[in-house]
């Protein structure tokens, strides 16, 4: 009995762990008009150093076309959306963004953001 309570606290402990991270992942802005479905992170390496680049799926949520900007305020980044940069969505429409890049001095990427921490320094706002 003791052997199975474990297994079942720790399958359930396991399904909490997985839920909190595809939480994690996604914001509202704008009143939940704006939606960011996805954070993610892709790195590619020479070798011996590695870029991160991180993208953001932003969707409008609404059947009226949304103006938004993004600022993404990560430490050390390059190429970063600003919020200068005013975009439309259409109704219910979806775009990957480019949110910036982090250079490395190893060939593995080691230092990228979590999705969490890209979520933290992403902001949003919404235009009239």
């Amino acid at each position: 009995m003791p052997k199975r309570f474990m297994l079942a606290t720790l399958y359930a402990l396991s399904l909490t762990f997985i839920s909190a991270a595809a939480h994690a992942q996604t914001a509202s802005y704008c009143d939940d008009r704006l939606v960011v479905n996805s954070f993610y992170s892709a790195v590619q390496s020479n070798g011996s150093r590695a870029t991160s680049s991180y993208f953001a799926q932003v969707q409008n949520r609404t059947t009226k076309p949304i103006r938004y900007s993004l600022r993404f305020a990560a430490p050390k980044v390059v190429e970063a959306q600003n919020g200068s940069i005013i975009s439309t969505l259409a109704s219910y429409e979806q775009v990957t963004i480019l949110l910036g890049k982090q250079q490395f001095n190893n060939a593995f990427g080691t230092g990228t953001l979590r999705q969490s921490d890209i979520n933290k320094y992403t902001q949003a706002v919404c235009h009239k």
